[in-house]
């Protein structure tokens, strides 16, 4: 639904009018979201190591910020339940809030920031029930953050993905661009590249001014020795964005945090209905050989 506005009289007749945006439930409800992880962002503690964090990751420019699920928790159990089981909803509300306070720590630390600054979100910590293996994760779970742990067999090479792209009109002499997001970042999604503005007019697209980020896939198998016996391991798909490639080599044990997904493609027909799955990722860890993932993730 479009925003629009109304009019409102204030004061009696003849009396000065003035106009109220309206907005529509989604922006409210998002709004709301978003206040709520501020709230959690900028908490009154003697310590507070999330804003710590957000002024590092400005002055050296990392892009995510890990927050742990123990801390959200602690503030606020259902805002903690809400992101494991909705995080395509609670999730940009908490890295626009993310973004927001990372503004605002560069401003009183006197640090510039690109306009484009953005502010990724990654988990740690104890996550119940959403802890489990590639074996255990199941079809009730696609869309909710879970955490696997297991032995990375495959990586495939690391390659640009296009997440904005900046168009040209010399007809028009306009600058036109256009945001990408696919199916395993978000709900929406567009590939659709544009070639003509909306008068038909061509595009020349200029490649210095669109923006990239790193992709790559790796596959994690079940851990031998936690597999059943007599059955072979079983693996999952997983894609690594941006900071996150490059983390993890064939043969690491590692635990991963990220949003369990559907991805459709010109295989899927109606007949089959069935879906390739993934995890996107949002954090990575690597543990050693001898040590249990799931205490350590605990302790995080």
């Amino acid at each position: 639904m479009d925003s629009t506005a109304m009019t409102v009289p204030a004061g009696g007749e003849g009396g000065t009018q003035f106009t109220l945006p309206e907005t529509s439930l989604a922006e409210d409800q998002q709004l709301e979201r978003q206040r709520r992880c501020q709230e959690y962002l900028e908490r009154d503690n003697r310590v507070n190591p999330d804003m710590e964090e957000l002024e590092r990751i400005v002055e050296h420019e990392k892009p995510r910020l890990i927050v742990s699920m123990d801390h959200i928790r602690e503030f606020d159990a259902e805002l903690a339940a809400q992101l494991m089981a909705e995080p395509a909803e609670f999730m940009p509300a908490l890295e626009a809030a993310a973004t927001e306070a990372g503004r605002a720590a560069a401003t009183r630390t006197g640090v510039a920031v690109d306009t484009m600054f953005q502010v990724a979100v990654g988990f740690r910590g104890a996550f119940g029930a959403h802890h489990v293996t590639p074996r255990g994760l199941r079809a009730r779970q696609l869309g909710q953050l879970v955490c696997i742990e297991g032995i990375v067999t495959r990586c495939s090479l690391v390659r640009p993905k296009v997440m904005r792209s900046v168009h040209y009109a010399a007809a028009a002499k306009a600058f036109y661009a256009k945001t990408y997001r696919d199916q395993a970042g978000g709900t929406g999604f567009s590939s659709a590249y544009p070639t003509t503005d909306d008068k038909g007019n061509p595009l020349t697209t200029e490649y210095g001014y669109s923006r990239y980020a790193d992709h790559q896939t790796v596959n994690i198998q079940e851990m031998p020795e936690r597999a059943p016996p007599g059955q072979l391991p079983r693996g999952v798909d997983v894609v690594l964005d941006d900071d996150l490639v490059d983390a993890v080599k064939p043969g690491d044990r590692v635990v991963v945090v990220g949003v369990y997904r559907a991805l459709g493609g010109k295989a899927t027909t109606a007949a089959a209905a069935i879906f390739r799955t993934v995890v996107a990722a949002n954090a990575v860890r690597v543990f050693g050989a001898g040590s249990l993932a799931a205490s350590g993730s605990a302790r995080e």
